[in-house]
């Protein structure tokens, strides 16, 4: 017969040990988690991320010779919300991009969403309404896009999308 009791009782000193660390541990892997989304959500959130895809990299060298390239993609293209509103936003776009970019499918001429066009027009408003606050594009509804489109991403978007090489 073998002999068990040893192993028994290394085991038994082992789960005692770990009873009484275990919530150290769970907070410990709490609080290491926490930081990896945030640092993630933050590096996903630079420009410099934005425009690392092979899709985007015309309309990023387009935003660097603009008057807006102080301003971080996200500035423009995230709605101005509470962070649920904003993660549950940058988790969608984010899929749909990486979706697009796997599947090698963006068009040449990558245009906005409905949404993606109104939380544009919202950022506008919310950076220049003095400037257009005696005007009708003060009231909302209005397209900034529609006479401005070129002014941050320039009209180098002929070679956007993705080719197949």
């Amino acid at each position: 017969m073998v002999d068990t009791s040893e192993g028994l009782e290394q085991g038994g000193r082992l789960s005692a040990l770990l009873k009484g660390r275990l919530p150290l541990v769970g907070i410990l892997i709490g609080v290491v988690l926490t930081i990896a989304v945030s640092v993630g959500y933050q590096l996903a959130g630079s420009s410099r991320f934005c425009g690392s895809c092979h899709s985007m990299t015309d309309v990023a060298d387009q935003w660097r010779l603009s008057k807006h390239k102080q301003f971080a993609c996200v500035e423009c293209h995230m709605p101005d919300a509470g962070m649920v509103e904003r993660v549950a936003y940058k988790a969608q776009a984010g899929f749909r991009d990486l979706l697009h970019e796997t599947l090698r499918d963006y068009p040449a001429m990558i245009r906005l969403s409905g949404r993606g066009e109104r939380i544009i027009n919202e950022n506008c408003l919310r950076c220049h309404y003095s400037t257009v606050e005696r005007t009708g594009m003060s009231k909302g509804g209005q397209s900034c896009a529609k006479c401005h489109r070129r002014l941050i991403h320039g009209t180098g978007l002929a070679r956007g999308g993705l080719n197949n090489e």
